[in-house]
């Protein structure tokens, strides 16, 4: 019996724990496992949650859908306590070792706690075994569950979602955009519009039966899924043309960024500190920039 307000079944054996715009998702089969980890103020909340459906306090893994701070931060918090494994795309694993990696994942969520008048994370020390993942891997959750692999660059280089069989539950990450609480998809392609695009699609041919995003909400039904998909790959496609015309007309990517930000991302339910923002939206029109180039 789930008593905790923080969280919330999706299906059997499949949690959503509400940390507000940033939901972290547990697997509980044999072998318990989150699908990201999410911000550092967030980790009092996770910590609760997993109490409750984790009385023996043994978490086997977390598989992370990218290395960007808001995905990692909790696996930072929690690894020395609890000793789990930490998946991720070979790329992923790759970044997270490095120092200025980690230590910039941990300057975003100081960030965020300052923003919010929360605490201020301690010093991370680096993730211990990271195990990389490399399309169609599978992964073994236990009681005839498990999850397979798929990379989604485009967002970031080291995405990576999961499909949880039998059940056809996809975890997409960033890959497919964010969904504000509005119901408004926000495209992020950072690394490569094409690539981006390309994995927009890819994910559609998966046939999932649910969607569970890192921000905000979980969308259920076949159907549902599909007409998400095509929304989010038609809402892409009139960011990159609004980036395209301000490109066309001179502006630099700087002023992009700003007007983006103002005019198509005006506030976001999903508030990171505004440095990681505007780092977001100069990168996306970076990438835009390249196809346009590339044409």
């Amino acid at each position: 019996m789930v008593r905790s307000r923080l969280v919330q079944p999706v299906f059997p054996g499949v949690f959503c724990i509400q940390v507000p715009s940033f939901p972290v998702y547990l697997l509980n089969f044999g072998r318990p496992m989150l699908v990201d980890s999410g911000i550092t103020t967030g980790v009092t909340a996770l910590r609760t949650a997993l109490k409750e459906l984790l009385p023996d306090g043994r978490l086997d893994s977390v598989l992370l859908t990218h290395s960007h701070w808001d995905h990692t931060g909790g696996a930072f918090e929690l690894q020395p306590e609890m000793g789990f494994a930490v998946n991720a795309s070979t790329r992923a694993v790759e970044l997270l070792r490095k120092p200025k990696v980690y230590r910039f994942i941990h300057h975003l969520n100081r960030e965020h706690a300052r923003q919010h008048n929360a605490e201020a994370p301690a010093e991370y020390a680096p993730l211990q075994r990271l195990e990389p993942l490399e399309e169609n891997d599978r992964v073994d959750l236990g009681g005839g569950h498990w999850i397979e692999a798929f990379e989604t660059p485009g967002h970031t280089r080291c995405s990576m979602a999961y499909l949880l069989y039998p059940q056809k539950i996809l975890f997409p990450g960033d890959a497919v955009g964010v969904v504000e609480r509005d119901g408004s998809i926000k495209p992020l392609f950072l690394s490569d519009y094409a690539a981006y695009e390309d994995s927009l699609l890819k994910l559609g041919k998966l046939n999932a039966r649910a969607l569970c995003f890192s921000h905000n909400r979980y969308l259920k039904g076949e159907t549902r899924v599909r007409d998400f998909l095509a929304a989010s790959l038609e809402r892409t496609r009139q960011v990159r043309d609004v980036i395209r015309r301000r490109l066309d007309s001179g502006m630099g990517r700087e002023e992009i960024a700003e007007a983006l930000l103002a005019e198509e991302f005006p506030k976001p339910t999903v508030m990171g500190p505004r440095e990681a923002l505007i780092i977001n939206l100069r990168a996306m029109t970076l990438a835009v920039e390249r196809t346009v180039g590339a044409c």
